[in-house]
């Protein structure tokens, strides 16, 4: 246990309250709903915190109210695992601040709750979630990154942004193919057109490709035919080549670029490694090059909403003039809440033919150790914390 757990741990204090019919839920308890009463008001939950922008030890566990159910189509989960993503440490730093004050209708982004995928058990759900889920399903799927997290014990999520948990996965292994499948299905389809032109054929370039989006977007793609040359470093060759590559790259090769270039054309280039348009070399032949590092987000919190956008716009517009003969286009990628994604997802995780890659487990109490791991980088997999 890192020194900002073992702080956390001796500082709190449990004061939960569960007075209401309670039900056993793996080694925790905790309420089955009655009908008509207000839970919110009964029950106090574990959460882990963000009460100002900063580092790791902006982290704080504290004993929370029940978040509320707003829509008859959310429902309450009594969260299980979650896993940590590179968005969580941005976010902690203030990421997206200023854009995402838009979806959250300009009210009080603090205190916030981090996590942004989880697996766990239906404990209540709304009038409008009708027939397909029920009080003690299993299940598994996102939060929008404007909304409240998932490092929490109890959460809030939409029935449109959830699945059945896989019945050949465990809790960890569930949740830790959510939010990096779901960022891969919205660059590639989304941003990259695929939900239009489709996949089979096609050759798309990775770059980064044993990372967490990365090693996902491999299994996405060959699962649709398509023909996929990743990068990685060379001691994880062997890991992108299992996962059913055409052709890995050592980026520290002295000749990697011109490798690349001599295979030819590629429909896509799926930037989740940094690179940078920028580094893109003009002679690598290509349709279009989706980043998920764009400056949108970054733009409207260094300048402000306004200032920010007119300065992103300029600079999309700039990457994407070209000589008609080119052909050549930019787009900037972003995780997108959509439920016919994670459905399409779903079928592919429960058919085997996305397949969960563990780098390492914490518990809940450890998450600021966690996000320590995590800020290593060079991971093989995911980190995911259990509840």
């Amino acid at each position: 246990m890192c020194e900002k757990c073992q702080k956390e741990s001796t500082m709190f204090v449990n004061t939960t309250n569960k007075t209401l019919a309670v039900v056993q839920f793996g080694h925790r308890r905790l309420s089955a709903i009655a009908t008509k009463v207000n839970i919110q008001e009964q029950c106090r939950v574990n959460a882990w915190q963000v009460h100002s922008y900063g580092d790791i030890n902006e982290l704080q566990r504290g004993n929370i109210r029940m978040p509320q159910i707003r829509e008859p189509n959310q429902l309450l989960i009594n969260v299980e695992a979650a896993s940590v993503n590179p968005i969580d440490i941005f976010m902690l730093a203030g990421y997206g601040k200023t854009l995402m004050q838009i979806p959250r209708k300009f009210e009080m982004e603090l205190p916030l709750t981090l996590g942004r995928d989880f697996c766990g058990t239906i404990i209540y759900k709304g009038p409008g979630v009708g027939s397909s889920f029920s009080i003690g399903d299993k299940v598994y799927g996102f939060v929008p990154i404007h909304k409240q997290g998932s490092f929490s014990e109890v959460i809030v999520a939409d029935n449109d942004h959830i699945c059945k948990q896989p019945k050949t996965l465990s809790p960890v292994e569930s949740t830790s193919l959510v939010y990096a499948s779901m960022t891969a299905w919205s660059a590639l389809y989304l941003f990259g057109n695929l939900v239009m032109k489709g996949a089979k054929g096609s050759r798309i370039l990775i770059l980064g490709a044993s990372g967490g989006v990365g090693t996902v977007a491999v299994q996405l793609l060959k699962s649709q035919n398509a023909i996929v040359h990743g990068t990685c470093s060379k001691d994880a060759i062997p890991l992108v080549t299992s996962l059913g590559a055409d052709c890995v790259f050592d980026y520290r090769d002295p000749d990697y670029l011109k490798n690349i270039e001599k295979e030819g054309f590629y429909h896509i280039i799926l930037d989740c490694a940094k690179f940078g348009y920028d580094n893109i070399p003009k002679t690598w032949k290509y349709g279009t090059y989706v980043t998920l590092n764009s400056p949108l987000l970054i733009n409207a919190d260094k300048y402000g909403l306004v200032r920010g956008l007119i300065n992103s716009a300029g600079t999309f517009l700039q990457q994407n003039l070209k000589p008609p003969s080119e052909k050549k286009c930019v787009m900037w990628g972003f995780f997108t809440p959509s439920g016919n994604g994670f459905r399409f997802i779903d079928k592919l995780i429960k058919d085997g033919k996305i397949r969960p890659l563990i780098h390492k487990e914490f518990k809940f109490d450890d998450l600021p150790c966690a996000f320590e791991e995590l800020k290593k980088g060079h991971m093989r997999g995911k980190i995911v914390v259990t509840y």
